[in-house]
């Protein structure tokens, strides 16, 4: 089986689906410069970020970010601060695990609108939070 790739966008000029700016195609580091959602639109570093901080508002479905290596923060794509960890406590796992070795932990997060969440994850590691209530 065949796995399809989509084309590459490095070097060629791609404008942003939330912003509406040109920029060109480039890598970063281990990355690139642009992201694409589901529905195949072309978000910038910029766009991604704007995104990122809407869709904090919508509380009623998680969120999707890292914990900071430090674990101090919740960041988005790039690493842009979206919250600070307010509360954390360690979780002891009920089997050994590759991924977040002896570091799990609870979380509670202030977003930068203010709205707190809560999750389970490790620093440096993707987490799903979700909102609290009250």
């Amino acid at each position: 089986m065949k796995t399809i790739q989509p084309e590459s966008l490095i070097g060629q000029v791609i404008t942003c689906h939330v912003t509406g700016k040109q920029f060109t195609g480039a890598i970063e580091g281990c990355s690139t410069n642009y992201a694409r959602d589901s529905q195949g639109h072309i978000f910038s570093n910029e766009g991604v970020e704007i995104s990122q901080k809407k869709d904090l508002l919508d509380r009623s479905k998680p969120f999707t970010g890292y914990i900071s290596g430090d674990g101090r923060s919740l960041a988005g794509w790039k690493g842009n601060v979206l919250g600070t960890v307010i509360w954390s406590s360690p979780v002891r796992l009920t089997r050994r695990s590759f991924w977040h070795g002896k570091d799990y932990a609870a979380f509670r997060i202030r977003d930068i609108h203010g709205g707190l969440w809560y999750g389970r994850g490790s620093p440096g590691i993707c987490i799903n939070v979700r909102a609290m209530k009250g």
